[in-house]
Order: C-alpha cells, then structure tokens, then sequence
C-alpha cells in the first residue's frame, strides 16, 4: 500500500514538474506591423527546438522554446526578424514592411493583412527608406529645416542663387507633378519626399523653373 502511495506521489511531481518545465517554455506573443496592426499567418520557427507555429487572426502566437533558442519569424512583403528567446521580454514582435515592388501583393497574398488596412498604413505611416516629417508643423517648416538651398520665409521660398532672370526670387511648387501657387495645403504627415531641383533638373518647368522648384511626392 506504501509502495502504491509513493508511486502516486512521485507520478504527481513527475507530472507537476514536466507541466511547470512546459508552462516556462511557452511563449505567447503577438505579431504586428506599424506598431499596433495584428498580422495573420506569420511563420514562426525555433532554432533549437524546431518548433512552427502560424499567428492567428489577431496575430496571436504560441510556440514552445528552449531558453538558449531564437525565433525566426518570416513573413512575405515584410521583413524577416531572428530573435534570441532570451531578448524576448515583452513577446511583442513588429515587423517592417519591406516596402519593395511586390511588397503589397506579396503580403495581400500571403493572408497577413487585407488590402484596404495595408493601403491605409502606407498612407498614414512612414515606410522603410523614408523619412518621418510628423514633427514639423507646416510644410513651410519642413522645406526650411530640411532643404538647406532655399530661403523661408513665413510662406514665402525664394532661392539662394545670387541672381536671378525673373523679377521674382520665389521658387516653383510642385505636387504629385502638378504645379501649384500655394501649398499650404500640404500636411507634413502625409508627405513621402520633398527636394530641391535647380539648373538642368528644373528645366522641364521651362521659364517657371528658372529659380529651381520644389518637388512635393505626397503618400
């Protein structure tokens, strides 16, 4: 009867100990893109373990990982993260949109985001290769910090060059392509590029170009 009893107890703390061993080694995470959008489908592979797990529709994830592990995570139209387990404290993985020619089709594909969400981040966030010019105010602020040939002055652009054959000193703005008076219009956040083009560069404007334009690209 002692025996029957201590084979009990012993099957308890076998159990108990391979469950607390599972518990310790499971981790739940979540993966997502521009910092707050749930992806779907994500592969996720440990280098140790060999485990693979898929995220599910609110990007959620479960895998099994040894503490000297890393995690692969792999997504088409995004870029591939390795992460050592160790370095996972908040299991919260953002991935970058890779941003390239297929990029869009790749991960609409793919099932990880539908085509409207993705449409609207690429909108809304800055994408790899950008630049982020939510910080400036206006536009006028943004062409004054960030092209360094040209003088602003409140809404007035003129440029640097010391003469000029127009009576004029203001530049030309164009936006999308399109010339435009006024560009006050323009809200930094939704800005993908801005430039200075001068000389053999402003020539397709004809006369207009003759002080350089501003090239405006909006998201």
């Amino acid at each position: 009867m002692k025996s029957i009893y201590r084979l009990a107890i012993s099957s308890l703390i076998l159990t108990a100990c391979i469950t607390s061993y599972g518990q310790d080694n499971n981790i739940n995470g979540k993966v997502t893109t521009f910092g707050n959008i749930p992806l779907r489908n994500i592969r996720i592979t440990t280098s140790k373990t060999d485990q693979i797990t898929h995220t599910d529709s609110l990007g959620l994830f479960s895998i099994y990982c040894s503490e000297n592990d890393r995690l692969l995570v792999s997504a088409s139209g995004f870029d591939d993260v390795r992460i050592k387990r160790k370095d996972l404290d908040i299991p919260h993985i953002d991935l970058i949109y890779s941003n390239e020619s297929t990029s869009f089709s790749d991960a609409v594909r793919s099932g990880h985001i539908s085509e409207d969400v993705l449409q609207a981040a690429i909108r809304k966030y800055p994408l790899k290769g950008e630049k982020d010019y939510s910080k400036y105010t206006s536009i006028y602020e943004l062409i004054d910090i960030e092209i360094f040939n040209v003088n602003v002055n409140g809404t007035s652009v003129t440029t640097q060059k010391p003469t000029s054959f127009t009576l004029s000193q203001e530049v030309l703005f164009v936006v999308d392509g399109i010339i435009v008076h006024d560009i006050s219009f323009v809200v930094p956040t939704n800005v993908k590029s801005v430039r200075y083009v001068d000389g053999p560069q402003a020539a397709i404007y004809g006369s207009q170009g003759a002080n350089g334009a501003i090239e405006i690209k909006l998201k």
